[in-house]
């Protein structure tokens, strides 16, 4: 993996902060023994979030968000999917960064992760630790020791904390997407879609080319979207006046599957019918959907397509798509 040149940014600078009890704390090597309270220690969480948010806009593109008294900091890493976040534990003596996935392509995007492990791991200081839950559920983190409390020693964790956030942001970007900057609207074709989706995604080229092939290919037609943000297409079937699409491609990386509008269609309205869709869908290699998304627009990243053996089994479910439309 190609690890992202910075310049070295500034130091960071610390805000004394501020006891409950209406005292400044002095920095020293141990607040602890200065008597700080359990009450404190919100304060104290405040008062780290806000000088890390300060040394963060300063030094690094990952957005923080507002400081609070929690023991976590959300971040914006224009990532498709996903979440980041910062913790810092007191009781543990800890901080970390989590990547955490809790939405219904949960499954699909955890699975295609683990099988780039060695690739989204190679990028960071120590191995994170990847935690397999339950329920759309999982987690990777990594972390080291850290001290609420150790005044002097938050702009070492400040620093800490950025480098592993940048480092989950280029990884990730390479693997589930990367949201593009926002634009002016306009009516995007094949050259423009193309080189936003190589800019910013190149990674998804491959299997976006196979899929606008495809649809060039079977007679279908391409409706380009119009979006300020994502430049998108869709290989619509039309029949009967209604234009049947159930993909739609994206420049952050991402395939939508378009389960909501087809449940307004003549073919696809009963349920059973998208589950159908849904179940060939999820025998594509990673693909792991709860039912619920067949009233959804659930998305997944492009590059869960980009090996021949998966994206061959996503055109076989197109083949049937159009044939199923075409026949009814």
């Amino acid at each position: 993996m190609i690890k992202r040149q910075m310049a070295s940014p500034p130091a960071p600078v610390v805000r004394a902060p501020v006891d409950v009890r209406g005292g400044s704390v002095q920095g020293s090597s141990s607040l602890q023994a200065q008597g700080v309270g359990a009450a404190s220690v919100p304060q104290l969480r405040r008062d780290f979030w806000r000088s890390f948010k300060h040394y963060m806009e300063d030094s690094s593109s990952v957005r923080c968000a507002r400081a609070t008294t929690d023991g976590w900091m959300w971040h914006n890493a224009d990532l498709t999917t996903g979440n980041l976040l910062s913790m810092i534990r007191v009781r543990l003596g800890e901080i970390s960064v989590k990547y955490t996935l809790n939405d219904a392509d949960a499954d699909t995007v955890f699975s295609f992760l683990r099988a780039h492990r060695q690739e989204a791991d190679a990028g960071f200081e120590q191995a994170p630790t990847w935690r397999p839950g339950g329920a759309n559920s999982h987690v990777v983190e990594i972390r080291r020791p850290g001290d609420l409390l150790d005044f002097e020693a938050w702009p070492g964790q400040f620093g800490w904390l950025r480098r592993q956030l940048e480092t989950f942001q280029l990884a990730l970007w390479s693997l589930v997407g990367r949201v593009p900057p926002g634009g002016e609207r306009r009516h995007w074709d094949q050259e423009s879609f193309l080189r936003e989706l190589c800019t910013w995604n190149p990674a998804s080229l491959g299997p976006a080319n196979a899929i606008l092939d495809w649809a060039l290919a079977h007679g279908a037609i391409v409706s380009w979207g119009s979006g300020r943000q994502c430049g998108s297409f869709s290989p619509t079937i039309p029949n009967r006046g209604f234009p049947y699409q159930l993909v739609s491609i994206r420049t952050d990386g991402t395939v939508v599957l378009l389960f909501r509008q087809l449940s307004n269609s003549p073919v696809f309205h009963e349920t059973a019918r998208r589950l159908d869709a849904l179940e060939r869908l999820n025998r594509v290699r990673y693909f792991a959907l709860p039912d619920t998304v067949v009233d959804l627009r659930p998305s997944v990243p492009l590059n869960v397509l980009a090996d021949d053996r998966s994206c061959t089994q996503f055109l076989h479910v197109l083949d049937w798509f159009r044939d199923t439309v075409k026949s009814s």
